[in-house]
């Protein structure tokens, strides 16, 4: 049911994306590739734009087929914009009002559309629109299930909530009011872009800094183009793109306060509105500290006296580059939390037969330094960096076999014990007959040596933690007086972890308002912002057979600080 696209990027004639390509948003009216119900979309069409210097973008909506129209021929070929929303409709109900029921809907200088149905309409969503006020309902363009989402995400914005929340909340409360829903909606202000996969297909196209297409299925054959997994929220700009999963909410009515009171936390916290915001505040650790800074700061601490694992690792890889090559046989590499790449030369250097390099990482900045850095060094080696979170269902770019796929640094570590048993039975499904995982784990040894490695004399790994609240005060708005934190290392004999803390100097209170979240700390109060496990060679093969994974080879360094394992799928 419908297909839709939104483009951020240098001024282009709105033909340029939405005609002339060779499977384009025209061409997928009457022939979509990858429209998982329904075929044509004739009901009606539109598209709004954004010129320059004006908030308030453009429409052009018409009932019918887009193909029969050739005003809008004439108009796409002439206007020209930087930021676009355009879709094509496969009305869910017959004759619902028309024109006025096409996409996008436009309001307060933003632009919105629905691709999808959903379940039980209207009945289903009676609880919902009564959370609406009554302005809101005899205002309603049309009689339209997507009208009426958007008249929640538009209370929503206008309540203060961001464009992401605004959207991840309307799709987990119609979500838990009418399961089975295909709910893939598309906002954009003109300099962000958000979406949700939710029931069917969406795809995005990214140049960082130059240009970003986010559209419900690929318009050319650009091998650039990448899937978004289903239950999953999309936020982009022309320069950074952020993939977050949502989570399927449970089939129960939702209060008709739109603001409901929550409880208490376990630090005495108030929280509101919880069930609707932590679905989409479940990004991984690895994204809180790896922004650029994060990620310039631990390549510093992995150049400290104390931090022996880079050392340790890097002995292992010159001695076994050749033999790990011999035995995976490797056509591509993709590397798991890639960051630099500068490890990863040794086996690139290593592998004679190797065609493509896949470097997985949440920081851009990190994926395009190292990414640029290879193909001048190696023109014809062929990288497709990926912009993800390798704690979540990951779909790799189709490259040839054998693959090896490798996870060094020990960050495996840094997952919790049911979090390392996803990954790793995630990256079994990930590995074909003849692939191979390469795995990097930090050992068990004595407490000084490992408390200094997460505690150094400098100061560095102290401000890459503390890092995470700058990102979390930028990101999602928060007030964490950086000062007011101490960095604190931990070794727990027990879990066998070292846990990096902060510790709040004097009480204080925190707001994040992206989350509507309050947070109180007493003195002394500390907080946990990452684990690190330790690991002895029994426990690394037990975690491995459990995933379906045999260790063929375990390598460590001269002093027995650090392992890597070669194992194979069974």
């Amino acid at each position: 049911m419908c297909r839709h696209l939104a483009y951020l990027g240098p001024p282009v004639a709105l033909g340029q994306i939405l005609v002339s390509p060779p499977h384009s948003l025209v061409r997928q009216s009457w022939e979509p590739r990858r429209q998982r119900y329904g075929t044509v979309n004739a009901d009606g069409f539109g598209v709004g734009w954004y010129a320059e210097g004006d908030p308030v973008p453009g429409r052009y909506r018409r009932q019918g087929p887009v193909w029969g129209d050739e005003t809008f021929a004439d108009l796409v070929r002439v206007v020209r914009s930087t930021a676009l929303l355009a879709a094509v409709r496969d009305a869910t109900v017959a004759g619902a009002d028309g024109e006025a029921a096409a996409a996008p809907f436009a309001a307060d200088g933003l632009l919105f559309s629905h691709n999808g149905a959903v379940q039980g309409w209207p009945a289903s969503l009676a609880p919902l629109a009564t959370t609406l006020p009554a302005a809101a309902l005899l205002t309603l363009e049309a009689r339209s299930d997507s009208a009426l989402l958007w008249a929640l995400v538009r209370r929503r914005t206008s309540e203060g909530d961001t464009l992401s929340q605004a959207v991840t909340d309307t799709v987990l409360d119609v979500a838990a009011q009418a399961a089975g829903s295909r709910l893939n909606l598309l906002l954009t202000d003109g300099s962000t872009i958000v979406a949700t996969a939710w029931g069917d297909t969406l795809w995005y196209l990214t140049e960082p800094g130059r240009r970003t297409v986010v559209a419900s299925e690929p318009y050319d054959d650009d091998p650039l183009w990448r899937e978004v997994p289903d239950r999953t929220l999309l936020t982009a700009t022309r320069h950074d793109m952020t993939l977050t999963p949502l989570k399927e909410p449970p089939r129960e009515s939702l209060p008709t306060d739109p603001h409901p009171a929550g409880g208490r936390d376990g630090r005495g916290a108030t929280r509101r509105r919880a069930q609707r915001h932590e679905p989409a505040a479940q990004v991984a650790a690895p994204k809180w500290f790896y922004d650029a800074h994060g990620s310039e700061l631990f390549e510093e601490i992995t150049r400290l006296p104390e931090y022996y694992p880079t050392r340790a690792e890097r002995e292992i890889l010159v001695s076994r580059a050749a033999r790990i090559a011999q035995v995976s046989g490797a056509r591509t590499l993709v590397e798991l939390g890639s960051g630099s790449s500068e490890k990863t030369r040794h086996l690139l250097d290593a592998l004679p037969g190797l065609r493509t390099y896949v470097p997985v990482d949440v920081s851009e900045s990190a994926l395009k330094g190292a990414a640029d850095l290879l193909l001048a060094e190696r023109p014809d080696l062929s990288v497709h960096a990926l912009i993800a979170d390798f704690t979540h269902v990951l779909r790799l770019p189709e490259t040839p076999g054998p693959r090896l796929v490798a996870f060094l640094g020990g960050t495996i570590g840094n997952l919790l014990p049911e979090e390392r048993e996803r990954f790793l039975h995630s990256v079994r499904e990930l590995l074909s007959p003849g692939d191979s995982l390469l795995l990097g784990t930090d050992l068990v040894k004595d407490e000084a040596t490992l408390v200094a490695a997460y505690d150094d004399a400098a100061g560095v790994t102290a401000a890459f933690n503390k890092n995470v609240l700058s990102v979390v005060n930028r990101e999602l708005g928060a007030d964490f007086p950086l000062d007011d934190f101490d960095h604190v290392a931990v070794w727990d004999p027990r879990r066998e972890w070292i846990e990096m803390r902060l510790r709040a100097r004097r009480a204080l209170t925190v707001k994040i308002p992206e989350v509507d979240l309050v947070v109180t700390f007493a003195a002394g109060e500390e907080m946990r912002t990452e684990v690190s496990a330790k690991f002895r060679e029994e426990g690394v093969r037990g975690e491995l057979v459990d995933a379906g994974l045999r260790l063929e080879h375990w390598w460590t360094d001269a002093a027995g600080r650090f392992a890597l394992s070669l194992a194979t799928a069974f």
